[in-house]
């Protein structure tokens, strides 16, 4: 797991820090960075000391792009300038008084979950390449039926073809759909 701080050059800090190294966690301390630069982490953590202006914003947009988790270490109950984000699962706000038992808590349950999400989306992501697939295939099959194939020599012609031209199936559908194959 690699954690990333945005300094805020006090000492919560020094509590973030002790807190990371007593269990084992990477974690980089940072002045400054950027969205590409914290693609890199699991978790970004901020705090209230941190003198970022229309920090709210920032971390919503981070929280919206739905990668990294982001936890927000606050000082008071107040949390209304993060109403948009507030339930989301990329978002948690640690209270500073907490911060110990807490911290551990959110980084376990919440990675377990974002990992979870991630093999999901791997595997819808899968099966939608794949169902596309089917449909490009078999809008290509109807294709070369409409000019005189039956469906089982169209499938084997689409195969064929996508070997003799070392491409995937579903470029060869694409190409037969773009009439770009000589049937």
């Amino acid at each position: 797991m690699r954690v990333a701080v945005i300094k805020s050059n006090g000492y919560i800090d020094t509590k973030l820090e002790r807190l990371l190294q007593f269990n084992k966690i990477n974690g980089d301390f940072m002045t400054k960075f950027t969205r590409n630069s914290l693609k890199m982490y699991d978790t970004v953590i901020f705090t209230y000391k941190n003198n970022i202006s229309n920090l709210p914003k920032i971390l919503e947009s981070i929280v919206l792009e739905k990668e990294i988790l982001v936890i927000y270490v606050n000082n008071t109950l107040s949390t209304s300038e993060f109403y948009n984000i507030l339930n989301d699962l990329y978002f948690s706000v640690i209270s500073e008084q907490n911060l110990e038992i807490e911290l551990l808590s959110v980084l376990n349950n919440s990675l377990k979950y974002i990992k979870e999400i991630a093999i999901y989306k791997d595997k819808y992501n899968y099966i939608k390449n794949e169902f596309e697939t089917i449909k490009l295939v078999n809008k290509a099959k109807n294709i070369l039926i409409s000019r005189g194939f039956s469906e089982d020599d169209s499938h084997k012609f689409i195969q064929r073809k996508a070997m003799d031209l070392r491409l995937s199936k579903k470029q060869t559908a694409n190409l037969i759909i773009e009439n770009k194959i000589d049937i």
